[in-house]
């Protein structure tokens, strides 16, 4: 029974994948925010629908603390979503739903010395629109924000570790609130499909 039972398998899941087109993509906006690496792919598995995964990572620190020029926007992400594709998959109008997880690292930015460290996690909204390249490349212009919960502490300057105190003099530490943030849907992507 059990010789049976994964050529069977195999049988049954080979249909549907034949019609399935994959896709990975990079967002240029990404990588000129400070060189954060990104890739997202896809999966079509309908005329109108696809599933997405996508990943961001930014480790990278610039300026000088002597100097009072550090700053940062560190970052690690992940993301899981659908788009809703009007007309085919990977061409023209889309909009999109999706989960997202992110731990974060902000300051310096703007001669802004506070700094923010925490975890958000959430949900995302975006619309865009797919313009298809040649039979294998697409250029992909979208929008969006995301909303959820982070959970953070607020530093005094980019590296120096000295925690923010509240106008009551408690720290800012293990603190969360609501947000509404621009997400990464905010996007200038080169897509490959495969």
């Amino acid at each position: 029974m059990k010789r049976f039972l994964l050529p069977a398998l195999c049988l049954l899941l080979t249909g549907p994948l034949q019609a399935q087109v994959f896709s990975l993509s990079t967002n240029v906006l990404d990588w000129a925010n400070l060189g954060t690496i990104n890739a997202q792919a896809g999966l079509a598995f309908s005329q109108h629908l696809s599933l997405h995964a996508g990943a961001r990572y930014n480790n990278w620190n610039f300026g000088s603390v002597e100097k009072g020029t550090a700053f940062q926007n560190r970052a690690r992400s992940a993301s899981l979503g659908l788009r809703y594709w009007p007309w085919n998959v990977y061409s023209s109008w889309w909009v999109s739903a999706r989960a997202q997880v992110e731990e974060y690292n902000r300051g310096g930015l703007l001669k802004r010395p506070l700094t923010e460290e925490g975890l958000a996690a959430g949900v995302g909204l975006g619309v865009g629109y797919s313009r298809m390249l040649d039979r294998h490349w697409n250029l992909d212009l979208g929008l969006g924000g995301w909303f959820g919960k982070t959970w953070y502490t607020q530093y005094r300057c980019p590296r120096c570790g000295r925690v923010v105190n509240r106008d009551d003099g408690t720290p800012v530490r293990d603190a969360t609130r609501w947000f509404v943030w621009p997400s990464n849907e905010l996007q200038v992507s080169i897509s490959y499909i495969f």
